[in-house]
């Protein structure tokens, strides 16, 4: 190349600059082409510019000649990339701290563009799932496999097939492997549970494709998440991460292991017959155990002692309880009965909901009703077959007032506040005249209880009614109105004599008389 050396460095100051190559060659009189082909020598070295410009004239020239960096910084010591790799998984790690450390120990090592530089280099040259950084007890990519295994029934020879759950931890690859009956809601949490249980603690977040189990929908508005595996994550308390539809490259790394399961396992597997998957389970144990602790030369340290070494102790710790799982039913429509028939029972929902599709979720106590992923209402789960848990806040106006008039929701509430209660109205409904009279007594008694907020002592108030055979409403008004029920029941009482102007004394009947 003719031009000056001294416009040459011009020139490479200007491309450190940032300035565009017509930009250059209009400020060094030269053409954009030739500008172009100096920084076309400067990237093939991939040495910063400012370390160029440091060089000796000779130096510099062979580098703008031949792109090949003959004797800049050729006895600078460099770090130890792979080290610098793990280090960078710890929690709040950074390049810039990894390089003060390094220049501590080396003081004429790289500066900290050339490190940054020769670091990214490094990293190109791993496998591309490998290049993304997962911090220390911060991410479980998970994943089934293609492939599924056989298990024969001892009895009837029947096959079926069974799927294989795998997941990896992103900072130390360690990989754990579940056999499982099917890919629904329920066995996909069994997987996380063991799967948790086998590394001793829960990550910070998951990353899973879009099965069912999983996600509902993805969309423009966002993604609708299973309900159950929501409420799963919650109980935890890890993230759900949903990767891009048809982009497995997301989760590169777990489809990196699910390959290795695949080619390094079920293979091996594939001629044995297993009869449970209790069976099966111990035998993928053992190959995934090997894998976890084999060493390359790529990485000369196994994952489990990755693992143990800086990831297991920032997992966050397992629930105290296991998951209560819940059993869901899914987009039911509400009847004009505003009411579900669950295992033999019945339980209401609002009304205003008819026609509108709900989700079930069932736990071992409870009955819960989502309307749009939010929770309307909840019964507690009835024991037996053919009970009822009907609200009155459930119901329409009309429907309500009905209701208030039935024996059954007189007793009801009734044997809600006490057995001396429930005794009484018992008393008053068996009564064989007039029934519409005395519901509607009874009615009227539950709603001056409620107005004056009388529940804590209306059982008492039946017992003295009770004692002293006061079997109308009327007579037990009376005492609650007047608090009769405050005298003990096991005393005698006797009326004092008292005079008044109408009692004649012994005088009128000759009392007197000697």
């Amino acid at each position: 190349m003719k031009i000056p050396v001294v416009v040459q460095r011009k020139i490479c100051e200007f491309l450190a600059q940032g300035n565009t190559h017509r930009q250059i060659a209009k400020r060094v009189n030269v053409s954009p082409t030739t500008v172009g082909v100096i920084a076309k020598k400067l990237n093939e070295i991939e040495i910063p510019i400012a370390e160029v410009l440091k060089a000796s004239n000779q130096e510099f020239v062979d580098v703008v000649q031949t792109g090949v960096a003959r004797n800049i910084m050729k006895c600078k010591p460099l770090p130890d990339f792979t080290y610098i790799n793990d280090q960078m998984k710890i929690r709040d790690m950074t390049l810039k701290q990894l390089w003060i450390e390094f220049k501590e120990t080396e003081p004429e090592g790289v500066s900290y563009s050339r490190f940054m530089k020769l670091y990214k280099q490094w990293l190109k040259k791993l496998h591309p799932s490998m290049r993304q950084h997962y911090t220390a007890g911060q991410t479980l990519l998970v994943d089934f496999c293609g492939k599924t295994m056989p298990i024969h029934d001892i009895n009837s020879g029947q096959v079926r097939n069974v799927q294989i759950f795998v997941g990896v931890l992103g900072a130390s690859s360690l990989i754990t492997v579940i056999a499982a009956e099917t890919q629904q809601t329920h066995d996909w949490l069994k997987c996380f549970t063991a799967t948790f249980n086998r590394i001793g603690g829960v990550p910070r977040e998951v990353i899973t494709d879009n099965l069912k189990a999983a996600v509902i929908k993805t969309g423009r508005n966002g993604t609708v998440f299973n309900k159950t595996f929501e409420q799963f994550a919650d109980y935890h308390d890890f993230a759900i991460l949903n990767t891009r539809p048809r982009t497995p490259k997301d989760k590169g790394l777990a489809e990196v292991c699910v390959q290795i399961i695949q080619r390094s396992v079920l293979v091996k597997l594939r001629e044995r017959k297993f009869f449970s998957l209790e069976e099966l389970q111990k035998a993928i144990d053992v190959e995934v155990d090997r894998i976890n602790n084999g060493v390359t030369k790529r990485f000369p340290e196994s994952r489990s002692d990755r693992f143990h070494r800086f990831e297991k102790n920032e997992l966050l710790a397992l629930p105290k309880h296991p998951y209560p799982f819940s059993k869901w039913i899914f987009q039911q429509t509400v009847s004009e009965f505003y009411q579900f028939t669950i295992d033999g029972n019945i339980y209401s929902v609002p009304y205003t909901l008819i026609g509108k599709k709900l989700d079930i979720g069932i736990t071992s106590h409870e009955v819960q009703f989502y309307y749009e992923n939010e929770l309307i209402t909840s019964h507690s789960l009835l024991e037996g077959y053919g009970q009822a848990s009907i609200l009155d806040e459930h119901m329409p106006a009309n429907h309500r007032l009905y209701n208030t008039l039935s024996p059954a929701s007189i007793r009801q509430w009734a044997k809600s506040l006490g057995n001396y209660v429930y005794e009484f109205v018992e008393k008053i409904l068996n009564k064989s005249k007039q029934l519409a009279r005395n519901i509607k007594s009874l009615n009227k008694l539950r709603d001056y209880i409620l107005e004056n907020k009388l529940d804590s002592v209306l059982n008492q108030a039946c017992e003295y009614a009770l004692k002293y055979n006061l079997l109308a409403v009327t007579d037990l008004l009376y005492v609650l109105k007047n608090r009769k029920y405050i005298q003990p029941l096991n005393t005698t009482q006797t009326m004092k004599p008292y005079t008044h102007a109408n009692l004649r004394g012994a005088n009128y009947f000759g009392g007197d008389a000697r």
